[in-house]
């Protein structure tokens, strides 16, 4: 055999293992994409492709480092290498982070968010950002070693430069590059994002089939959604006869009404509002209600606009926009990202005025004192009503814990990698004190932002609501934060409603179940507004009925069901797996025990037929999974009946 001959057979050989070795992390990730958090197989195809496309553009700049830099190539490719592997880990890792914190794909926006405030990021999940930097630092020294030892006995572009010419290696060098580049122009005009490929809803979050985090819905519901939500806008009379009292709604993320002292939990965590409540009168409302879903996107939207997941339009008929067509001005001021995170600020609408944590940049993004600092610099009240919205993140895993704030013992945010890993007998007791520790911070947020809405004369007359986006899971079924599950801890947020002043809500009554939805129609109600015919929530001032509400988690998809005197029944999917639970809340609050063998047939199928209905923002896949096993346990009831 010739040199030549020798030296194409090791091109083969070596280029062969190369791409195997570069194709096992994709594989990796692909699988639990597809598998763990039930991504549609459609990503597949498209991802092998840009990876492919990665490739191109390593192997490009590799030849043409070997064919123009002799003495430094070797460590020059070493360092290509190592900082491929690094990217697409990295890149990786943010993924799944984005899936597990917020359902979705981390867009790129979002990241650009946060990597300015790494450090700070890093310190409020309980991680020193120097000890991360310097671990960082040698991974990337690691990743070099590793690649430089495994060029210096495996490298395919030594021995292609000896089979080839010069010019040919420069030539291919320059191919390869190419390829890539047209392959990275060519991706804006891809569809891959509607595919679920995650690049692609990383870097065009706004073309995914996905109007919320974790939920897809089609573009064809979607107009269909918009163009029903606009005949309702037209239709919309505002009435003459209404009670014009201010709206202050406060919503803290990822707040659990059980630990609220309010709410009868044993620990004070709620002091500034028991003391409020204890007022004469001022205290109309406490109980919880049940989210739509487990997540932001959709939670925030269904208290603007009184709709359930399947039925979130781009533009709905939003709490806002009905107070503003009677005389209102309204004011937005959030702490955390709203402005990046899918939409969400568009789905406000219009409003007066708008602030969030990236519209400043003194403080950390998740800083609820950058509200404080902004409300301060709100003139006194005119006269005119008023509806402000605040959004705290102090009760968020994410959201800075500030100093003055006592502890409630030995803390730890639940929030970093050690959530999930194997954690010591202490480890859930750590994780309630940290939040138990936010929800204190809240109230006394709460209590900051009062007194000054008080001293503008703002609570002169208004309604005060305070509520949670959704709850959060603290290591009951072995889950921590939310966005991953339907477990009531997940599902359940505080409503609680205060009327100061001259604000007169009526006779509110919370019956056996309370919906997320049912917040904004109790608003108006209170005000003696119309409500406008697209929403979906019961006003509290109406007699309370047996009634079914839906909630919703990416493959979980379910409802709970009051209409049965002295049973209230919570029945689920998993999508992705099949199988169905059922749990009577009133005598197994803690969802231990799972009765769904024991539901009557028929039972069982009118609740599969509601869902089936409400079925639409299921993730794609997940959907058609869901409609055909549906369709065929509607058809065979018998087969609904196996325990789980």
């Amino acid at each position: 055999m010739s040199d030549q001959h020798r030296a194409w057979a090791a091109v083969v050989r070596r280029l062969g293992l190369a791409l195997a070795l570069s194709a096992l992390v994709p594989i990796g990730f692909l699988s639990t994409y597809v598998l763990l958090f039930l991504a549609p197989s459609s990503a597949v195809v498209p991802h092998f492709y840009l990876v492919g496309s990665l490739c191109a553009a390593l192997a490009g700049l590799r030849v043409v480092l070997g064919v123009t830099v002799e003495r430094s190539a070797g460590a020059a490719a070493a360092a290509l290498v190592a900082a491929m592997a690094l990217v697409m880990l990295t890149f990786y890792g943010l993924v799944f982070v984005g899936l597990t914190h917020w359902g979705r794909v981390i867009s790129a926006e979002m990241i650009g968010s946060y990597a300015p405030q790494s450090a700070e990021l890093l310190r409020t999940l309980g991680y020193a950002p120097w000890m991360a930097a310097a671990a960082a630092v040698a991974i990337a020294l690691v990743a070099w070693i590793a690649a430089r030892a495994y060029l210096h006995k495996y490298d395919w572009v030594l021995p292609l430069k000896r089979a080839i010419s010069r010019p040919v290696a420069a030539a291919l060098g320059v191919g390869l590059l190419s390829i890539a580049a047209v392959s990275a122009a060519a991706l804006p005009q891809r569809d891959w994002a509607q595919r679920s490929e995650p690049v692609s809803l990383s870097l065009f979050p706004d073309r995914g089939e996905t109007a919320m985090q974790s939920h897809g819905i089609g573009a064809l519901r979607l107009a269909q959604l918009d163009r029903e939500e606009a005949a309702v806008r037209a239709a919309y009379q505002p009435t003459k006869a209404a009670r014009p009292s201010n709206v202050i709604l406060i919503v803290a993320d990822a707040l659990r009404p059980d630990h609220l002292s309010l709410l009868g939990y044993s620990r004070p965590t709620t002091p500034k509002l028991d003391a409020l409540a204890a007022m004469s009168g001022a205290l109309r409302l406490g109980t919880s209600a049940v989210t739509v879903c487990s997540e932001s996107s959709c939670g925030l939207r269904a208290l603007a606009s009184s709709r359930y997941v399947d039925g979130q339009a781009t533009r709905p008929m939003t709490l806002q926009e009905v107070l503003r067509l009677h005389g209102y001005r309204s004011h937005m001021l959030l702490s955390g990202d709203h402005t990046r995170f899918y939409g969400l600020r568009e789905s406000y609408g219009a409003v007066d005025s708008y602030f969030d944590g990236v519209s400043q940049k003194a403080r950390y993004v998740n800083d609820d004192r950058l509200l404080i600092d902004r409300l301060r610099t709100v003139g006194p009240w005119d006269g005119q009503p008023v509806m402000f919205q605040f959004h705290l993140m102090s009760s968020h895993a994410l959201g800075k814990r500030l100093d003055e704030t006592p502890e409630f013992g030995p803390a730890e945010n639940y929030g970093g990698l050690r959530s999930l890993q194997s954690k010591d007998a202490g480890f859930q007791q750590r994780a309630v004190n940290f939040y138990d520790r936010g929800v204190l911070q809240a109230d006394r947020v709460i209590g900051e932002i009062l007194e000054l809405l008080k001293a503008g004369g703002y609570l002169r007359d208004a309604l005060v609501v305070i509520t949670g986006d959704h709850g959060e899971s603290l290591g009951e079924h072995n889950v921590y934060t939310h966005a991953q599950t339907v477990w009531e801890h997940a599902l359940r947020v505080p409503f609680v409603l205060l009327a100061l002043g001259g604000a007169e809500p009526g006779n509110l009554q919370a019956g056996p179940v309370t919906s997320q939805v049912d917040i904004a129609p109790t608003v108006l109600r209170a005000l003696g507004m119309p409500i406008p015919s697209s929403w979906e929530g019961q006003p509290l001032q109406d007699t309370p009925r047996g009634r079914i509400v839906y909630f919703q988690q990416a493959q979980y998809i379910g409802l709970v069901d009051a209409r049965t005197h002295g049973r209230l029944y919570k029945h689920w999917r998993d999508v992705g797996k099949g199988e169905l639970f059922t749990f009577e809340l009133l005598a197994d609050p803690g969802e231990t025990r799972n009765v769904h063998a024991e539901i009557p047939d028929a039972l069982t199928s009118e609740w599969q037929r509601l869902l089936l209905s409400r079925s639409s923002a299921v993730v794609t896949d997940g959907e058609e999974r869901f409609k055909r096993r549906l369709g065929a346990d509607i058809a065979t009831p018998g087969a609904m009946r196996r325990p789980h």
